[in-house]
């Protein structure tokens, strides 16, 4: 079986192209995500699971004062997130690894994640929320941006969602919007919502109190 890293590593050519498809409202996602950073523009950002770089390029792009750092497993995706950051380099650093155990240094005014939390299982989400608490300053947010899965099965009879391959099978995870918010608040963030929600993908909030 493909690990998660070698299956984005094939899938890297064709991403941008096929996620549109896959995803419904995949622009709208983050339009919500930059005007939640809006509201206070942070200095420093960290995108977990950042791909071939669309979600940087939106940050940078609307916020000129913003510095990004991005991680993912990939190292094919990372090569198109540089191809497609290139000439916003002093304000750019792309890094490989894991967000199971991702590799944090420092503090980030917001920690961002799109489409890659899914991937984790429950207590690896658990984990992670900490480690992030652990990373986001104070005042800062932590915005999940992700298909979750329905609270009740009565709410597949609302929608025709497609089967779900032998890829998205093994190693997609998805848990509800509700057991996401009780995980950050256990992982310590003060204030937590669900900002955007459209069938099995949504936008979720965590925000860390000031001191």
């Amino acid at each position: 079986m493909k690990s998660v890293g070698q299956h984005f590593d094939e899938w890297a050519p064709n991403y941008d192209a096929e996620i549109r498809e896959m995803v419904p409202r995949y622009e709208e996602i983050h339009d919500t995500l930059i005007s939640l950073l809006s509201v206070r523009p942070p200095t420093r950002v960290l995108d977990l699971g950042a791909g071939t770089g669309y979600t940087l390029l939106r940050v940078v792009d609307a916020l000129r004062e913003t510095r990004v750092t991005g991680l993912d497993v990939s190292a094919e995706m990372l090569s198109r997130a540089a191809q497609r950051l290139a000439g916003h380099e002093d304000r750019v650093e792309l890094c490989q690894g894991d967000i199971v155990e991702p590799a944090i240094e420092g503090s980030y005014d917001a920690i961002l994640s799109v489409l890659a939390v899914h991937h984790l299982w429950s207590d690896q989400k658990r984990h992670l929320f900490g480690r992030v608490w652990e990373h986001v300053s104070p005042g800062g947010l932590f915005v999940v941006a992700d298909y979750f899965r329905h609270a009740s099965a009565l709410l597949l009879e609302l929608y025709e969602l497609p089967e779900a391959d032998a890829h998205e099978a093994a190693h997609d995870h998805p848990d509800t919007t509700a057991e996401h918010l009780t995980w950050l608040t256990a992982a310590g963030f003060d204030a937590v919502d669900v900002v955007w929600k459209y069938e099995d993908v949504g936008v979720l909030v965590a925000w860390k109190a000031n001191r």
